[in-house]
């Protein structure tokens, strides 16, 4: 995944609608953790600040021994999300999913 931005004007609906979705997504995979712990989702508007050397943002979830990596897609226009997740210690548990306004779509599954 590349750090640069797929799109030259960010519509701020569009990658709330995203962030949403991603919540979502976090949620759907680990919400006990997320209460458990109390961890504040990530805000996109923060990923599209990645760090110069960075290609990829990373949410950490406590007691999954994994968590979330994401990054705006650099092959599409517009504002689609490229995440994976796993857990370390559940051979198989890896997730790659494409999150977008409309939708948020499982591309790959098994890995890790």
């Amino acid at each position: 995944m590349s750090r640069e931005m797929p799109m030259t004007d960010p519509d701020a609906g569009a990658i709330a609608a995203v962030e949403a979705r991603f919540h979502k997504l976090i949620l759907s995979r680990a919400s006990e953790l997320v209460e458990e712990h109390g961890l504040v989702l990530p805000r996109l508007a923060r990923a599209l600040e990645f760090e110069e050397d960075s290609d990829t943002a990373w949410f950490s979830v406590p007691g999954m021994y994994g968590g979330f990596s994401y990054a705006w897609d650099p092959a599409r226009v517009g504002e689609r999300l490229l995440v994976e997740s796993w857990c370390r210690v559940v051979e198989g548990s890896g997730q790659r999913h494409a999150v977008t306004a409309e939708d948020c779509t499982l591309l790959e599954e098994g890995f890790v």
